[in-house]
């Protein structure tokens, strides 16, 4: 069996990185960036560390970019409002608005049209052929609060007729350890992300060539980046500016490589509205 990569290494606790250096227009303290745990807090820190830095620089205010070991860590702080920007899935978002009053701005895009889909993948050699195989076998997810790669996967599965009474789950904190799990075939599938393959560290030690796609779901909205209601309105306005912008300014091409991203778009909260029943999650996302 294969050891980890970096995206499914080592959960690290909460990590802050300051940026910039110019005096603050959000606050003496600058401006507090929360990024959900979707790799590895390390792996997360990392990679997003040159976009704290273009907006460092482009807001003229340092940038704290924050996370957490998991998604339920980090999503405490999500909702005592500890953050001015947060980047979080669909799910996390609800929870998010629900809770601290934050507001969809913008939406990370990978190449082609900015959505995601629900994957179930499997081995090749496996003898898995559909998800009818994967009664009294294992299929990995990342984490019970991943909207795309465990809920959505999830339902692609119920709808098959696969309940989750019918196969041993197993959680492997994130979606690269759920995807490295099946490639090194400590599990029979994994339900992820489409935008997995577009991570740096899955792309090194993942041939897709001996993955197969058993199922995928139809398209929702990518991952947003939202405000907190009370943050400056001229502020926000700049922000998304600059995410917008990112590929045209120094650094922002590089930064959005880290994370796997081609461009970020304008969000508006009514497009993630609708997922809560989607979801199976129909009280605000909690």
């Amino acid at each position: 069996m294969r050891r980890g990569f970096p995206c499914a290494g080592a959960v690290l606790g909460a990590v802050a990185l300051l940026f910039g250096g110019l005096p603050a227009a959000s606050g003496a303290e600058g401006l507090a960036f929360g990024v959900f745990p979707r790799w590895s807090a390390q792996v997360t820190v990392r990679d997003f560390t040159p976009l704290a830095q273009v907006l460092g620089r482009e807001l003229g205010t340092p940038v704290q970019l924050e996370t957490d070991k998991d998604f339920s860590s980090f999503m405490e702080r999500v909702r005592a409002g500890e953050f001015d920007v947060v980047h979080v899935n669909q799910l996390q978002y609800l929870d998010a608005r629900a809770a601290a009053g934050y507001r969809a701005l913008a939406r990370v895009c990978e190449r082609g049209p900015c959505t995601i889909r629900a994957l179930i993948v499997a081995r090749r050699d496996t003898g898995v052929t559909g998800l009818a195989d994967l009664r009294g076998r294992t299929v990995a997810f990342g984490d019970p609060g991943a909207a795309v790669s465990y809920l959505l996967a999830r339902a692609l599965l119920v709808r098959a007729g696969v309940g989750p009474s019918d196969y041993r789950a197993i959680f492997t904190r994130n979606p690269p350890n759920a995807l490295l799990a099946v490639y090194n075939g400590a599990a029979d599938a994994a339900g992820v992300g489409s935008a997995i393959f577009e991570c740096p560290e899955v792309r090194r030690h993942v041939d897709p060539a001996r993955l197969q796609v058993l199922a995928e779901s139809e398209p929702i909205p990518q991952l947003p980046v939202a405000a907190r209601a009370d943050l400056d309105h001229a502020l926000v306005g700049r922000i998304l500016e600059t995410l917008v912008r990112l590929r045209a300014l120094p650094g922002g091409e590089e930064a959005l490589r880290r994370i796997g991203a081609d461009r970020f778009e304008p969000a508006e909260d009514r497009e993630y509205e609708s997922l809560g029943t989607l979801l199976g999650k129909d009280d605000g996302g909690r």
